[in-house]
């Protein structure tokens, strides 16, 4: 939950999160989807027009009393009705099942990015920039697909309008000659011509005044994002809060999350009325717009009123459309600033580790390090190994005191720290690693133990054995029961957990970082009777401040003051 400032400028790039959809190899479907749409759209707008001249014959045809010719017209305005009806819907239906199925892809391509090369690491552990992507898969990919595919939408409908009552507007129109300082002037389609510079001069107002709240909808996202985050956090460490009676303290964090929301709310409001104060007063004068542009014609008592009925609603229609921006206008600054967001994302995403450790993948067992220099993140030097070797099959305890560089260093064998260089040689495709606290996924109890293979991976009988080794009978009648598993198993039953995954994985190499810190002495030794029993040839390397694991780790590497120091097994 790191602040990020937004950019004080919104590139074209920004937009580019559009588009890489339409260029898939899926794009034909979506593609013709759209262009029905927009065929519906300009048949839709078609049938507008027509209603325009209906109107005018139909009125002219009232105030004349000519009533057989009213009923008349009735007939083909209910059929036209029905064709625009049903154009409506059938544009809706599209247009809903479009937006979904650009959002499925959109975040699956989402979550391969953040799921490669460790983003999602990176970006939790800061060594990548960005603040809660959870929110920007979830909602801003939504929010994207459906504010930018309406929005298209109806610009593309919003020009189609344009054009066609356009040229009503300047047919029925006609022309107004004005005389200034002895020169004559005639100035064809001043109807359509009025109408077009009143919607732009109130549109350049209206940016003029609501500009701003692009970048407070932008802060206003990551603050609620960031208020989201803490209430997982809390819902996931509830219990160590409610041991700690950390309510007040909680209340207090959660307190400062929303202060910063209202006050950024204020920014988003003030700026909000703004836009919509100029859009509704120019919407509240169009009128008058329209009656000042006719007092020509009133003047010279050229206009009936079928003729009002059609200038009046080619006006609406002309004004409606050149009013995109301004009707649209605080759901463009919503979507400009979630392109800004989702661009970072895949800035972000796509930047490679910034590694000079040089991992060197081999089929032969064991493990080699080679002039391994570890730092912290502000570029301190913690560890420095100039060699280590394993060989398959050994098992060996790394000690030290805390802050020493223990969990870094296998941080850094698994591909998982930045700051070094050195080389690490070893069979990553056969490594298993269990940190001290175990990962349960939501789901069956066979599906955790499988993790991260599929549940399916072993018959039942298979669970079952691993599950008595571990001792933890009590679990194999569950295996299909669906659970927040990580709220009801004690943290030395979940360690117990990643060892049977161990079991049923059999990998060639194990990395243990205090894997077995929560359980008694029976219960660890158990497990590395298990563990010896099982997979006599595995190479273990194991993190501990027990005494007891000595016992199972004929070799030990000592770490201290930034040094590595090994220690002969013994006699």
């Amino acid at each position: 939950m790191r602040h990020t400032d937004p950019p004080a400028r919104h590139s074209l790039s920004d937009w580019t999160v559009v588009l890489p959809y339409w260029r898939s190899h899926e794009k034909w479907a979506p593609l013709a989807m759209l262009a029905t749409i927009v065929g519906l759209s300009f048949i839709y707008v078609r049938t507008a027009v027509w209603f325009g001249r209906w109107n005018q014959q139909f009125f002219d045809a009232m105030f004349a009393y000519r009533v057989e010719t009213c009923l008349w017209l009735l007939p083909p305005y209910i059929a036209v009705c029905v064709l625009s009806s049903g154009c409506y819907v059938l544009q809706t239906y599209l247009t809903q099942v479009l937006s979904m199925r650009w959002r499925l892809w959109n975040t699956r391509v989402y979550l391969r990015r953040y799921l490669s090369d460790t983003a999602y690491y990176r970006m939790e552990h800061g060594t990548a920039t960005g603040d809660n992507p959870d929110q920007r898969i979830a909602d801003d990919l939504s929010q994207m697909t459906v504010l930018s595919l309406r929005m298209a939408l109806d610009g593309i409908q919003a020009v189609t309008t344009l054009l066609s009552f356009s040229i009503v507007l300047w047919e029925i129109g006609g022309s107004i000659d004005m005389s200034w300082s002895g020169h004559h002037l005639r100035v064809s389609g001043y109807l359509l011509l009025g109408t077009i510079l009143a919607t732009l001069g109130a549109s350049i107002l209206m940016e003029k005044m609501g500009s701003p709240l692009i970048e407070a909808d932008y802060r206003q996202q990551h603050f609620d994002a960031d208020l989201r985050a803490a209430l997982i956090d809390m819902r996931r460490n509830s219990e160590q809060i409610a041991f700690s009676r950390g309510e007040d303290a909680e209340n207090l964090r959660l307190s400062h999350y929303l202060r910063t929301i209202a006050h950024n709310w204020r920014s988003v409001v003030t700026y909000t009325w703004r836009a919509n104060f100029v859009g509704d007063l120019f919407n509240g004068t169009a009128s008058i717009i329209l009656w000042v542009l006719l007092l020509p014609k009133l003047v010279a008592h050229a206009l009936t009123f079928g003729e009002y009925s059609r200038i009046n609603a080619a006006f609406m229609q002309v004004r409606r459309s050149l009013q995109w921006f301004m009707n649209n206008y605080t759901d463009l600054a919503t979507l400009r600033s979630v392109m800004q967001r989702l661009h970072e994302f895949e800035r972000t995403v796509s930047l490679p580790p910034r590694t000079r450790i040089t991992h060197i993948d081999t089929p032969a067992p064991g493990l080699d390090i080679r002039d391994l220099v570890l730092h912290h993140p502000d570029g301190r030097q913690l560890l420095h190994i100039p060699a280590l070797h394993v060989d398959g099959g050994e098992r060996w305890l790394v000690r030290g005191a805390s802050g020493t560089g223990k969990s870094t260093l296998l941080r850094a064998i698994a591909g998982l720290w930045e700051h070094g260089h050195g080389t690490i040689t070893l069979d990553r495709g056969n490594c298993m690693f269990l940190p001290q606290r175990t990962y349960l996924p939501h789901g069956s109890l066979r599906a955790v133990l499988s993790y991260p293979h599929a549940a399916c991976s072993h018959d039942d009988a298979r669970y079952e054995a691993v599950l008595h080794t571990v001792n933890l009978d009590a679990c194999a009648a569950r295996l299909d029961e669906e659970a927040q598993w990580d709220t009801i198993l004690s943290p030395g039953e979940a360690q117990r957990i990643a060892m049977a995954r161990v079991l049923l994985q059999r990998p060639g190499m194990l990395f243990m970082d205090e894997a077995t810190s929560a359980l008694d002495d029976e219960n660890t030794r158990r497990i590395h009777a298990a563990l010896l029993a099982a997979l006599p040839h595995m190479t273990i390397i194991s993190i501990s401040h027990h005494e007891r694991d000595r016992a199972f780790h004929p070799h030990e590497l000592r770490l201290a003051d930034g040094r590595a120091l090994f220690l002969p097994p013994p006699p």
